[in-house]
């Protein structure tokens, strides 16, 4: 009688493992492999058929289905329209420009392109440039007597006007207005901050560290021309379409309406032997000194490192915020974020 191929392989496990009892683990460990692959190959075989009518009818409902991607030319048409009248407002100045200006913040954004390379090559220098026309420092202000109006901010209110959120799940409200006092020609910022402000250079500057302000209030308006030159600029000198564009800027330079520099409560600082906005700031004389005494007059860090999942922001050791002294002191000494200080509350 003809065996068939299980009863063989059996046949051949037993066989052997009679012949060499030391084989016989061995022998049955690999009859269950033969035995267990016959099986599978043998169920498709029969059932072969069937799975291959269901791949069939998948594969067509996903080619004639609406999910599939629209063609690049209509996308980058449909975006592009709808971005013209935004865009108008600052077409004659792009026009003259060749780089991007330099970017300060950062909004982590889940894009399938990295594109950290292009926006390096095209804007080295981060947002906010700090020429001698764009900040200041205690020597060139005239203080004015009149200036201390910032008022209690000893509450952990969380609604006091000093501990505001603003970020990229937090917008600025639309009826948000602000009172802005003038530093120095054209940078202002809230009234309710600039003696603080002051008192803190001041201090600095007893205590031998010179520190210099750039970037205080700065407008939706402004924020907004910021972007979209960034945009436009993709666009036209790297071929990037309005989408792509948009996500790789994101990344960049934080969006219109959700900037803390539309607060006039927060300032980017420097010092005379390093102007430029990056990590490095952290590491001079005049960065130790504010982190270990900015709490003093109300200020904070307000984008530290380690906490970027959080804030949605790069580490920026030049940006701090105003929050009242009695929740800048918190938040310096537990090393945590407003968004933390804020939930805890």
């Amino acid at each position: 009688m003809k065996r068939s191929f299980k009863e063989k392989a059996v046949f051949t496990a037993v066989k052997v493992s009679k012949k060499c009892i030391i084989l016989k683990p061995a022998a049955y460990f690999i009859l269950g492999v033969v035995l267990g692959v016959y099986r599978l190959c043998t169920y498709f075989y029969l059932n072969g058929k069937r799975y291959i009518a269901a791949l069939v009818g998948l594969t067509f409902f996903f080619m004639s289905s609406s999910f599939t991607t629209l063609d690049k030319s209509v996308e980058n048409n449909v975006y592009l329209d709808s971005a013209t009248p935004v865009e108008e407002t600052v077409q004659q100045e792009v026009k003259q420009e060749t780089v991007i200006d330099p970017v300060q913040e950062t909004v982590p954004l889940v894009v399938n392109v990295d594109y950290s390379d292009i926006l390096d090559d095209v804007d080295p220098n981060g947002e906010d440039s700090t020429d001698a026309s764009e900040q200041f420092s205690i020597d060139e202000i005239e203080v004015d007597a009149d200036t201390d109006i910032v008022g209690d901010t000893s509450s952990f209110d969380k609604n006091a006007w000093y501990l505001i959120l603003v970020n990229k799940t937090h917008p600025i409200p639309d009826d948000y207005k602000v009172k802005l006092a003038t530093i120095k020609g054209n940078l202002q910022c809230d009234e309710r901050v600039l003696k603080p402000l002051l008192d803190m250079l001041n201090a600095a500057k007893k205590d031998g560290v010179n520190i210099y302000v750039t970037s205080p209030y700065r407008s939706g308006e402004l924020q907004q021309t910021l972007f979209n030159k960034r945009i436009r600029i993709l666009m036209e000198n790297h071929g990037y379409s309005y989408v792509d564009a948009y996500k790789a800027v994101s990344q960049k330079v934080i969006v219109p309406g959700t900037s803390e520099h539309q607060l006039g409560m927060c300032f980017d600082i420097v010092t005379d032997y390093h102007k430029t906005l990056d990590f490095e700031f952290a590491n001079t004389q005049a960065g130790k000194w504010l982190v270990k005494h900015c709490a003093e007059y109300g200020f904070i860090l307000r984008y530290p490192r380690g906490k970027e999942d959080i804030t949605g922001i790069e580490f920026e050791p030049w940006h701090f915020r105003f929050v009242g002294v009695e929740a800048a002191e918190y938040i310096m000494e537990h090393g945590i974020t407003l968004e933390e200080f804020l939930e805890g509350l």
